[in-house]
């Protein structure tokens, strides 16, 4: 696992964090097992921590088994709810909480309808936007900045909320309105990878069979403007700045330079 809680977090992910701590105080730990499989999936002594430790000691690992076990649809919103602060803390410090980043946030997705209180919807969505803007400014290619942080594509992370129940489209209007280099960079990364050249489809298996995301994210991609105003922020981008060293790409050596050109070329056609 990862060490967690190496880099501080920036003031508005803080402030975020904070807010969900506060908005979800009034739920109390389960006094009985949690909604997880202990014959095979989950260790009883990890799940019986969960419930016995004060919140803001339980660690990624204990998260990791419980997002992997089996569990039921839909779920228990007060366990979700009083656990879901320090989940979501210790994903905004990078923390491993599933095989698989994309269903990191299933559990809060499967919460039924009308579960949760526009307050708390209010504070999710409050941390889904820092979580997001802290993500979106941080790349890879920019060398030394990102320190591993922000590597994943920025499109699993969109994925990743969307199946947590957030709702993108704030998430995406903050994208557009931000100039920042790394915000780019995340526009050329992820659409050359996983959408531009795969049937303008976003290629990640979790997202396949989810319309409604595939539909936002192909009519947000495709906008005319949207183009436009992506292809401007490319033609601006000073590439000799940036780390070049090539990824592998279905066995070609591709640079950042030549992802940045062949974007440019696909939404200007």
């Amino acid at each position: 696992m990862k060490n967690t809680l190496k880099r501080e977090l920036p003031p508005a992910l803080k402030r975020a964090v904070d807010r969900l701590y506060a908005v979800f105080s009034n739920y109390r730990a389960p006094s009985h097992c949690l909604n997880v499989c202990l014959m095979c999936c989950m260790d009883e002594a990890l799940e019986k921590e969960m419930r016995q430790l004060p919140l803001r000691q339980i660690t990624a690992r204990h998260f990791y088994e419980y997002n992997c076990s089996a569990k039921d649809v839909p779920q228990p919103p007060r366990e979700i709810k009083y656990l879901l602060p320090r989940m979501l803390e210790l994903l905004a410090f990078g923390a491993e909480l599933h095989h698989s980043r994309a269903i990191y946030l299933s559990r809060l997705g499967n919460c039924e309808t009308g579960a949760f209180s526009s307050e708390e919807h209010e504070a999710i969505a409050a941390f889904a936007l820092a979580y997001f803007s802290d993500r979106l400014g941080q790349h890879p290619w920019q060398s030394g900045e990102a320190e591993g942080y922000g590597s994943d594509e920025i499109f699993e992370c969109l994925l990743m909320l969307e199946i947590g129940g957030v709702d993108l489209q704030p998430l995406l209007d903050y994208w557009l309105k931000d100039e920042s280099t790394a915000a780019t960079l995340h526009y050329v990364s992820a659409g050359f990878y996983d959408f531009w050249q795969q049937e303008q489809r976003i290629d990640n298996a979790f997202g396949k069979d989810r319309l409604q995301f595939q539909e936002l994210m192909k009519t947000w991609l495709t906008d005319d403007g949207h183009r436009r105003t992506f292809a401007q922020r490319i033609l601006d981008l000073e590439m000799n700045n940036f780390d070049q060293t090539p990824t592998c790409y279905y066995g070609n050596q591709i640079t950042p330079q030549y992802m940045a050109e062949t974007v440019f070329d696909l939404i200007t056609y």
